[in-house]
């Protein structure tokens, strides 16, 4: 009997994810302490390191979504996006990644990108509020009422904190108020 339970949980055990390689932790760990230290340009030439030893799908997600971080927060947008376009061509499961992609690509105009992004990264996590938030926020300002309204409501399904209950709560009400009414 433990024979056939071990062999159970063996076969059930899903394999520990690989790491990025060392050679690009390192790259990353010195590009971020050159960040700490405001020495941009030595922190870029580090993360392009990175990139450049990353010869496994870890080390490039790990690499690339590294720099899209900072590059984001250097205002430096369209390569951020580029950056991020790596990281799920090469780890498509990368919730994270892709809910980042969904507001980059708004913030650059284009809607339909974004709203696909955010999809994907919601049918990754279905329990993780935030690409629900941001794509009801998107759609209530495209004045997609009924989709905006759709993602409050489902947000109500998950275990939020009180703050955020209370806002879709909110959203709801005003969306009703929003919607048209069917004309006889």
């Amino acid at each position: 009997m433990r024979t056939l339970l071990a062999l159970v949980l063996v076969g059930c055990a899903h394999a520990a994810p690989v790491p990025p390689s060392t050679t690009t932790q390192t790259e990353i760990t010195l590009a971020e302490t050159a960040e700490k230290a405001r020495q941009h340009e030595v922190a870029r030439a580090h993360y392009e390191a990175a990139i450049a030893s990353a010869k496994d799908p870890a080390s490039i997600a790990y690499a690339r979504r590294a720099f899209a971080e900072t590059l984001m927060s250097w205002g430096e947008y369209p390569a951020a996006t580029l950056q991020l376009e790596g990281v799920v061509a090469v780890k498509p499961a990368a919730a994270g990644s892709w809910h980042d992609l969904g507001m980059l690509y708004h913030h650059a105009g284009n809607d339909a990108k974004a709203i696909a992004a955010l999809e994907t990264a919601r049918s990754l996590l279905p329990a993780d509020p935030r690409p629900r938030v941001a794509l009801a926020a998107l759609r209530w300002k495209r004045h997609d009422f009924a989709g905006a309204k759709a993602e409050y409501e489902a947000l109500r399904a998950l275990a939020l904190p009180e703050r955020l209950r209370v806002k879709v709560e909110w959203a709801i009400q005003e969306l009703a108020k929003a919607a048209p009414t069917p004309v006889d």
